[in-house]
């Protein structure tokens, strides 16, 4: 089984792909990988998320929109790992490139943008945006406004989730939510 989280920045997307590892033995991938494997051949090792959007924009630009699918699968073909995540998708041309793969299906996470601030702001990733007004510009180029083709668009994506998962309340209740939903996704699928 194949399943790919797309969603908003500071949305849960990791904690739903930290369920999936650590609940029901599936392995974790993120595009972004490929993102940061071509930051550290360029030797660049300090990177912000404005940089990893760049990159990505420019790969998908010079390779085509669906190049961090590709070669992320490219990199997995190698493993005999049945229960795959991946996580990272920013790109409807990556959803069409993971919907070739037997029993992939995608699950979106959203949540409203304050509690996504709030998020972002008390997980403090090196690369994330510190201000409101900072994090307002790098969420509009990450769900999609005023980008091309090539570039970011989660809210595109999103909508071609086949479920979605809201996430504006505790652990707990996301908890339950993610549960629900992969088991609707077990049944569905045998």
């Amino acid at each position: 089984m194949l399943i790919g989280i797309v969603g908003t920045i500071a949305s849960g997307k990791e904690v739903l792909a930290d369920y999936l590892v650590y609940e029901h033995g599936f392995k974790s991938f993120s595009l972004s990988t490929v993102i940061h494997k071509e930051l550290n051949e360029k030797g660049v090792n300090r990177f912000t998320r404005k940089t990893l959007q760049d990159l990505g924009d420019e790969l998908r630009r010079k390779e085509g929109n669906e190049i961090l699918a590709k070669k992320t699968l490219a990199l997995l073909d190698k493993r005999q790992d049945r229960r795959l995540v991946i996580t990272g998708i920013r790109n409807p041309a990556e959803i069409e490139y993971l919907k070739k793969q037997p029993d992939f299906v995608l699950i979106a996470v959203k949540a409203k943008k304050e509690v996504r601030y709030r998020r972002l702001i008390k997980r403090s990733k090196p690369w994330d945006p510190k201000t409101w007004s900072d994090f307002i510009k790098i969420d509009r180029r990450d769900i999609g406004l005023g980008q091309v083709i090539s570039g970011q668009q989660v809210r595109r994506c999103i909508a071609a989730a086949d479920y979605i998962i809201c996430n504006n309340s505790t652990l707990d209740v996301f908890y339950k939510k993610i549960k629900t939903v992969i088991g609707k996704i077990i049944v569905d699928r045998t």
